[in-house]
């Protein structure tokens, strides 16, 4: 089995090898690279295509002269794909290759005399996310798309232009706790009825609400929440669909608020720890941090001695645990009370707090840019409103 495997693969690189030798010829005059992104993550299968396409559209225009490149996309094996309807929708974006085609050009292209055609490296995640605001969305839905989406909202009783309200929870059955030093299940993961509150005083102001997450998490019956989760018209390209269209999202950073990025849709964070990971170069997000309380200070840390102690750079509980540092989560009653303040903002921006704001972004962009992978562009994210107006003096103190 091992030697027809090998003789396959090497006649499938002779194969592609006349293709490999015109772009060698040309090298001069394009650039070809290969862009491999991480398919086996929602949130990355969303946001990398996303941000590639925004980032090289964004230096095309402010260059005098753009390079030539040609892109060409490995979207993985079928197996691994974590949501093929979103794979299909790229694929209509994306000049795609089978990974076994691209694998072959890849190694073919080391026969030839100083030349080995390039895999794109790409920044961590978050680290470009200014290009989401200076493009529009490159994750497009064709009529026959819109329609089959706009069908779902109409029979669950919204009509088109109706706002409604994504809400993405990540629940702790779904996402427990595992042991190890990258382990995050314990700091995103929380009870969905924790939420209900926010949810049921969204619903009083006349917007919809929409639960999102896996089949057989926390049923919502007997609320105004539609609970889209558990119901039979769930499907791989509505997880995609509702995200991407929604007014807004609530979320406690889970994979499918990523598509509303994609999408350029407004998203509210609530309690995130992992400060280094939140998207904050992009506008589109509002969030409310997770309160860190230092045994060793007896008190709630500002940002500053979050990062000065490490701790800004954390990614699992037991870093935490093991700093001396407890999180504070919000009460259901304050996830009520920012999820209500980031709505209301999102229709009557309040400036009252733009000064805090502008000094959140440069000392979270000071902070952020040490032994940062990539060089972050300037921040354009907020904190609540609400959350400065409670903790804004002492978290920039």
């Amino acid at each position: 089995m091992k030697l027809v495997r090998t003789i396959a693969q090497n006649g499938l690189r002779l194969l592609v090898l006349p293709v490999v030798v015109v772009f060698y010829l040309l090298r001069k005059f394009v650039t070809v690279e290969f862009v491999l992104p991480n398919v086996t993550l929602f949130g990355h299968l969303a946001l990398e295509p996303e941000k590639i396409l925004s980032k090289i559209e964004s230096e095309r225009r402010s260059a005098s002269n753009p390079s030539r490149r040609l892109l060409i996309w490995s979207l993985g094996k079928p197996r691994n794909q974590v949501n093929k309807a979103l794979v299909k929708i790229w694929r209509s974006e994306l000049r795609v290759l089978p990974a076994t085609i691209v694998d072959a050009m890849h190694r073919t292209s080391r026969w030839l005399p100083n030349f080995e055609m390039k895999i794109m490296q790409f920044d961590k995640l978050h680290e470009n996310d200014h290009v989401l605001d200076a493009c529009q969305p490159h994750l497009k839905f064709n009529k026959s798309e819109v329609q089959i989406g706009e069908h779902y909202l109409a029979r669950v009783g919204i009509k088109p232009g109706e706002p409604y309200i994504c809400l993405i929870v990540r629940e702790a059955a779904w996402a427990p706790p595992t042991t190890g030093p990258l382990s995050s299940g314990a700091l995103r993961s929380r009870e969905f009825q924790e939420f209900l509150p926010a949810a049921r005083a969204l619903t009083e102001l006349g917007v919809s609400v929409i639960k999102l997450g896996a089949a057989g998490t926390s049923r919502v019956d007997g609320t105004e929440v539609i609970d889209y989760a558990n119901s039979s018209d769930k499907s791989e390209f509505l997880d995609v669909f509702l995200p991407a269209h929604a007014t807004c999202v609530i979320s406690t950073m889970s994979g499918p608020d990523a598509v509303a990025l994609a999408g350029r849709v407004p998203v509210l964070y609530i309690d995130i720890a992992q400060y280094s990971l939140c998207f904050a170069g992009t506008g589109l997000v509002t969030w409310v941090p997770a309160r860190l309380y230092s045994q060793k200070l007896g008190r709630v840390m500002s940002l500053a001695e979050v990062f000065e102690s490490g701790a800004g750079r954390f990614l699992g509980a037991s870093a935490f645990e093991q700093a001396g540092i407890s999180i504070e989560q919000s009460t259901p009653e304050q996830i009520r009370d920012y999820s209500l303040d980031f709505y209301k903002r999102l229709n009557a921006p309040n400036s009252n707090n733009e000064r805090m704001q502008i000094l959140y972004r440069a000392k979270f962009h000071s902070l952020l840019s040490k032994n940062s992978v990539a060089k972050l562009a300037p921040f354009n994210s907020s904190l609540s409103g609400l959350f400065l107006d409670k903790h804004g003096e002492d978290f920039l103190a």
